[in-house]
């Protein structure tokens, strides 16, 4: 990588500044995903595509690596050899079960043509409670709502208008990424763990300590 970006940014006729350079890298590493088709992460994705060895050389020093899907025009970074901070044990469970979701629905062919997997709240609800034997609070919108978020500010899912007359209130778009952000590693040992010691009376037992170590390996 460059000592600085004043190289490229130079490079680049006047397009991009350095601090261009320097705010597609933050938003690189703080998003984990960028997106081409949304706005606020448009510049950033076209900078960090058009300089793929310059960046991937940035974050190499902070032990992630960075991957392209070229299809569906979105880039992620993923952790190498750092640890990250261990997740609330809700935060996990929710990722896990939207990742397994958008597998169902990639295995079926139900995918927008972005890429995305569209879940009704009912389902979502539905599914969570199946999968990992717990309740998701609904009557309170803010929960799920805040746990989309949470998956939203890692580029793995965002909330999503229901149409003119849908009882549900909203519905959530699990978005592409997911599938390299959480690997199928990640799902296959979610499984196990789910089948084992995950469902049973202890929800503070070994299965969600290592549901998490799972997250946390393949995120």
């Amino acid at each position: 990588m460059p000592r600085n970006w004043r190289s490229l940014a130079e490079a680049s006729d006047g397009i991009y500044t350095v601090d261009d350079f320097k705010q597609s890298l933050y938003q690189l590493i703080a998003q984990q995903c960028l997106y081409a088709r949304f706005n606020h992460q448009s510049t950033a994705f076209r900078i960090v595509s058009a300089h793929r060895r310059d960046f991937e050389e940035a974050v190499e020093l902070m032990g992630l690596r960075l991957g392209f899907n070229e299809r569906l025009a979105f880039c992620y970074v993923v952790p190498e050899t750092v640890k990250l901070t261990p997740l609330d044990t809700q935060d996990t469970l929710f990722l896990l079960v939207l990742r397994q979701l958008y597998h169902l629905r990639g295995s079926t062919g139900e995918l927008t043509d972005e890429g995305d997997a569209i879940v009704g709240i009912e389902e979502l609800v539905a599914t969570y409670r199946s999968i990992t034997g717990r309740t998701l609070e609904t009557k309170n919108q803010g929960v799920v709502k805040g746990l989309v978020k949470t998956a939203a500010r890692c580029g793995l899912a965002r909330l999503i208008d229901t149409p003119e007359g849908d009882p549900q209130p909203f519905a959530v778009a699990i978005l592409p990424a997911i599938a390299e952000v959480l690997s199928e590693h990640a799902v296959g040992r979610f499984g196990a763990h789910l089948k084992s010691a995950l469902v049973s009376s202890d929800p503070s037992g070994d299965g969600v300590a290592s549901a998490q170590e799972a997250a946390r390996e393949d995120a």
